[in-house]
């Protein structure tokens, strides 16, 4: 079976589970993001399961009034590079506006993704073809990088819970629901200079059987926040839009000189 076909029978498959609108939620927004004072800048350090330098990442972050935006540069040791922007409305929960996505190699973009979440107009770019679908994205639907910020909002105690929905793109964009649940307090990363985290699992929320069936197309993710009345972001693992199995944490100066070059 060819891959064109393969994503066919994915796609058929995928229409039962588009919707569910009960499940999605819109997750409420911080103190500390709803506040933002100032525009908040970090690096963040890309490594693989084993410990190896795959490459970094800048995100930068600033709220005007109730609206949100935020900057992210990701550079891999392979050459690749993505530029992300994203556009939040924030005055009555985490409400998605606008995501656009640009892959370059060597300085050519290689891929693009565009998505306004107002009119649900999602255009993507793969192997030089371009298309664009009409799509309905519920109010609580977010996509990869926002997650560090939308998560934030969860409950800081084990348990807590949340569904959402999740637009994915493999490579063309499909609509899952996803569930967040608080599994665990610790210290992150392990060691006596660790941080006291609470750790998320993100993970399908489909159905037993779909569950396993689309597994590898939105593989689990953890990620870890600061056990603080305003959460913070410190670490993530699981697999990028690229299928890269990496550990991300916020650099330190002991890991600036590591950064790719």
């Amino acid at each position: 079976m060819g891959r064109r076909s393969i994503l066919a029978v994915v796609a058929v498959l995928a229409m039962g589970i588009t919707a569910r609108p009960a499940g999605s939620e819109v997750f409420a927004v911080p103190d500390a993001i709803r506040h933002l004072q100032a525009p908040t800048d970090e690096t963040h350090l890309l490594r693989s399961p084993a410990g190896a330098i795959l490459g970094d990442q800048r995100f930068h972050a600033a709220v005007s009034g109730d609206r949100l935006t935020f900057e992210i540069t990701t550079r891999f040791a392979g050459g690749d590079e993505w530029d992300e922007h994203g556009e939040m409305d924030i005055a009555d929960g985490f409400r998605s506006r606008r995501f656009d996505k640009t892959i370059r190699h060597g300085g050519q973009v290689i891929g693009e993704q565009h998505v306004d979440f107002t009119t649900g107009s999602v255009t993507w770019l793969v192997d030089g073809v371009r298309t664009q679908r009409a799509m309905t994205l519920p109010p609580g639907t977010y996509i990869g990088p926002m997650l560090a910020l939308v998560l934030s909002g969860m409950p800081d105690k084990v348990p807590a819970s949340s569904s959402f929905q999740a637009l994915v793109f493999r490579p063309d964009p499909m609509l899952f629901t996803l569930r967040a649940d608080a599994v665990d307090e610790e210290d992150y990363p392990p060691g006596k200079n660790g941080t006291a985290t609470t750790k998320l699992r993100v993970k399908a929320d489909l159905g037993p059987v779909k569950n396993v069936m689309f597994a590898s197309l939105i593989p689990t993710h953890y990620f870890w926040f600061t056990r603080t009345p305003s959460p913070t972001f410190v670490g993530f693992e699981g697999a990028l839009g690229n299928g890269l199995q990496v550990v991300m944490t916020p650099e330190t100066p002991v890991t600036t000189t590591a950064q790719i070059k």
